[in-house]
């Protein structure tokens, strides 16, 4: 196998490997908003995907951002107030407010004006 051939393949696997990372810290984040409102895993994701989009951060960011909060916040420790920012607006948003309906899926919205 060529010197090339298992550079790619190394960079392919570390890029793998943070994508599961990324992944699963997503999941967790998901599963806390899910948690503390009261909305389906689908609206919940929603809501991580409007926060994102909202502070200008990747979802994986946000969610990492959240998840620590949480852990900190849990534990005691202090929580940064950046991080506890993310946190209040999922709690002053609703699943309507991020565009997802009531059934989890996000609404279609025109691009068009009437």
């Amino acid at each position: 196998m060529s010197s090339a051939r298992i550079t790619a393949l190394e960079a392919e696997v570390a890029g793998l490997r943070k994508a599961l990372a990324s992944r699963t810290v997503i999941g967790q984040a998901t599963g806390l908003i899910a948690a503390r409102k009261p909305c389906t895993p689908q609206q919940a994701f929603g809501l991580l995907v409007h926060i994102s989009q909202h502070h200008n951060i990747k979802l994986h960011v946000a969610a990492d951002r959240l998840v620590a909060a949480f852990v900190h916040a849990h534990l005691g420790r202090t929580v940064k107030p950046i991080d506890q920012m993310l946190w209040d607006h999922i709690d002053a948003t609703t699943a309507n407010d991020a565009g997802e309906s009531d059934d989890g899926f996000a609404e279609e919205v025109s691009s068009t004006s009437p």
